[in-house]
């Protein structure tokens, strides 16, 4: 057995409630020990390492990421996403089905996470799709994707829009305990839509897409939960009016959980004022009056969890007018960083950052994480909350480099990240 001492770390783990300095043991691949204060001077470690109060975590599970690979490795192959991922401080992530072929049985599933595996690094989870090829219509083989590992179930970057549907789906997810994952949008009033609709949308003379949307069909899935019973999760909350839908149904007592991605409590719809593509997200950024809510569902528990959203796209689909471009943006580098902005504008905690970017997410996908209590995976990270860095999308590790936070300042450095107790960051293999 190989232990290995990290001291003088400020230690953070929201499910031990612990915050402080202390120190952390790890024996080959597990944590054995973690307490505030100074470890005991006759300690036999064979290896100790002085964290200088940087702050030791637990790594972060980023629970929504496209992997564009297969089919789009241009876009962003595994390779690249997962040295991001690793760069970010990230442990675990989970990938939606949208690659190509679509990830809707089991043998996609495999072939996905034990090339990952092969990779190396963070540990990579798939979602299988909910319907076959995602077109919404025909239910996918759920039960054989779940023998074969998939953590959860969703139709990607599109809603169900047939109720029937969602209801069996409901019906077949609840049985097989695995959550839901539901991007609210109302297909018909979005369909051609290039931004938020509001004052600014017609200033600019853009198709407008209703922030109702999002609700329409959050209301319509919170009816069908209340009679099939399972797990709901509503990914990238970005209105008012559908955060207000989820705090009332957690008081009600429904399984409902909810994330959403530092756009939509960083930026609202104003910066589409200058056309440039980087701001068309999917949904969309929306009014000022929303992003305040955004933070408030942070604070207050409405919002369990913050993702990457990260959703590769290379420059040619966004050197277009801002209709026809794509929507999507990178994630994955900045997901720590831009997460931070909250703490340091005293929004939320350090700890409830945590809590939001790694015990939460690991929770609701039932998946390996978010905790460094004795006896679980030394997956965990070292990192300087307060070290500042200008966003340069030329730096990312990721090969999706577009970004709307462009130099953006933001504060929270990485220095290390392991997993299974091998550090995978910084790792040349991962450069």
């Amino acid at each position: 057995m190989t232990v290995t001492r990290f001291y003088n770390a400020h230690i953070i783990d929201p499910s031990q409630a612990i915050d402080g300095i202390g120190y952390l043991d790890i024996t080959d691949s597990h944590i054995s020990a973690v307490s505030l204060g100074q470890p005991a001077t006759d300690a036999t470690c064979d290896k100790k390492i002085d964290c200088k109060q940087a702050v030791l975590a637990p790594g972060l599970v980023d629970m929504r990421v496209q992997s564009a690979d297969p089919g789009a490795e241009h876009l962003e192959s595994l390779a690249t996403l997962l040295a991001a991922a690793a760069k970010g401080g990230i442990t675990a992530l989970a990938c939606l089905p949208n690659t190509r072929p679509v990830i809707d049985e089991a043998s996609a599933i495999d072939s996905l996470c034990l090339r990952a595996s092969r990779i190396g690094g963070p540990r990579l989870y798939a979602y299988g799709a909910a319907t076959k090829g995602l077109e919404g219509a025909e239910m996918a083989e759920l039960g054989l994707m779940a023998e074969a590992g998939a953590i959860g179930f969703t139709n990607g970057t599109s809603a169900i829009a047939n109720s029937l549907t969602m209801r069996r789906l409901l019906a077949y997810t609840s049985m097989l305990d695995r959550p839901f994952i539901q991007h609210c949008e109302d297909p018909d009033l979005t369909e051609k839509g290039e931004m938020n609709e509001g004052e600014t949308s017609t200033r600019l003379g853009l198709i407008g897409m209703p922030a109702e949307a999002e609700v329409i069909i959050l209301d319509r899935d919170l009816h069908l939960l209340r009679r099939t019973g399972g797990r709901y999760h509503v990914a990238h909350l970005s209105t008012r009016a559908a955060i207000d839908a989820v705090r009332r149904a957690k008081a009600e007592g429904l399984a409902v959980t909810a994330d959403t991605a530092p756009p939509y409590f960083l930026l609202n719809e104003l910066a589409v004022s200058t056309y440039n593509t980087a701001f068309k997200l999917s949904p969309p950024l929306r009014s000022e009056d929303d992003r305040l809510a955004v933070v408030e569902g942070l604070a207050d528990g409405t919002i369990d969890a913050i993702a990457s959203d990260h959703m590769p796209v290379d420059r040619d689909a966004k050197t277009q007018p801002f209709g026809p471009a794509a929507p999507g943006a990178s994630g994955v580098d900045t997901l720590l960083a831009l997460s931070l902005t909250l703490v340091h504008q005293n929004h939320i905690t350090l700890s409830r950052a945590i809590e939001l970017l790694s015990l939460a997410p690991s929770t609701i996908l039932d998946i390996d994480g978010g905790t460094l209590m004795p006896g679980a995976s030394a997956n965990f990270m070292l990192f300087r909350p307060d070290s500042s860095w200008i966003i340069k999308g030329a730096d990312f590790a990721s090969h999706s480099r577009i970004t709307p936070f462009e130099s953006h300042p933001v504060q929270g450095v990485v220095d290390m990240t392991y997993i299974n107790g091998e550090q995978i960051y910084p790792v040349t293999a991962l450069d």
